[in-house]
């Protein structure tokens, strides 16, 4: 059954300075649940292990490999609206807690905390903001972290909703090849989408959906001080890439994970805009061939050396 969230009601910042968070953290703000939703690329790193070493104080962690539709073909997928909230529900949130998400990138600050922005946005949830730069830049202004066995956390009450106009499936994005009613952006490395690059995937292909926008993520933000660009960086970056502010949009990427950062830049523009779920994963496993242009497979690159 889809439930219709709660409107989302614009009461806090999407991005939030760890200045502004270890202040209210300080004025003892009981509101806050910090979540830590550290995700990897390289799967020989463990997200959970570094929690543990550690994090910001009082964070909980959240997994988003666990969160997601086990049952799906597809990598990561959303999972039901009841699946969400007796997750989250177990993490100590509940509905009128402010959530603060981060993630430990250093090449970045900003991997996987949007993706957790907008799966608390999809579900209702207004109130959520992703902690620029993540741990590093927490770290980097000299604020304090622990390590170790975490707190226990005394399950919360959480209703979840639904909220289906930021997401999109296999069926309506192929309604959108024909239609083009929205435009679409890809989040990957250039190479990735130009199909030069292998996905990280070895058994698929790379390449990109014809008529896509490239926009890799990496753009939307600072190579220095790894923190988002502004909101007028963003808007050239969108607007280089051929994109119309003023026309409906929706991102898309490998498997749904850094599409959440254009959605995210987007929704600091003003534009609330949805993630295609399934992204490249699905689409190159169930779109017909002429709605492709197919690059290099990892499995074929190594097998030739």
């Amino acid at each position: 059954m889809i439930l219709i969230g709660r409107s989302l009601p614009v009461m806090v910042s999407p991005l939030l300075s760890p200045i502004w968070l270890r202040q209210h953290l300080l004025n003892g703000l009981r509101n806050i649940r910090i979540l830590d939703a550290t995700w990897h690329f390289d799967k020989s790193r463990n997200a959970r292990h570094e929690y543990l070493q550690e994090r910001i104080e009082g964070s909980v962690f959240f997994d988003i490999e666990e969160v997601s539709d086990q049952g799906s073909p597809y990598p990561d997928m959303l999972p039901t609206p009841e699946e969400f909230a007796n997750h989250v529900g177990k993490l100590g949130v509940d509905n009128e807690h402010h959530v603060v998400v981060y993630d430990n990138n250093s090449e970045t600050g900003l991997l996987s905390a949007p993706r957790v922005w907008w799966m608390f946005r999809v579900y209702g949830h207004g109130e959520v903001s992703v902690l620029d730069g993540g741990l590093p830049n927490w770290k980097a202004r000299g604020f304090p972290t622990s390590h170790g066995t975490p707190r226990i956390v005394t399950p919360a009450p959480y209703k979840a909703g639904f909220n289906p106009s930021l997401v999109r499936t296999f069926e309506q994005m192929m309604d959108n090849f024909t239609s083009k009613k929205e435009q679409v952006m890809d989040a990957r490395s250039d190479g990735r989408f130009e199909g030069t690059d292998p996905e990280p995937r070895p058994s698929l292909p790379s390449g990109h959906m014809i008529g896509a926008h490239n926009i890799p993520y990496k753009s939307l933000m600072n190579p220095e001080t790894k923190i988002m660009q502004s909101k007028h960086h963003i808007q050239e970056v969108f607007q280089k890439a051929g994109i119309d502010l003023s026309q409906p949009l929706v991102a898309t990427c490998g498997s749904g994970m850094t599409a959440a950062i254009l959605a995210f830049g987007a929704h600091m523009l003003g534009k609330d805009i949805p993630i295609y779920d399934g992204s490249w994963t699905e689409w190159v496993q169930r779109a017909p061939p002429g709605t492709m242009k197919l690059g290099v497979k990892g499995e074929d690159i190594e097998k030739a050396s």
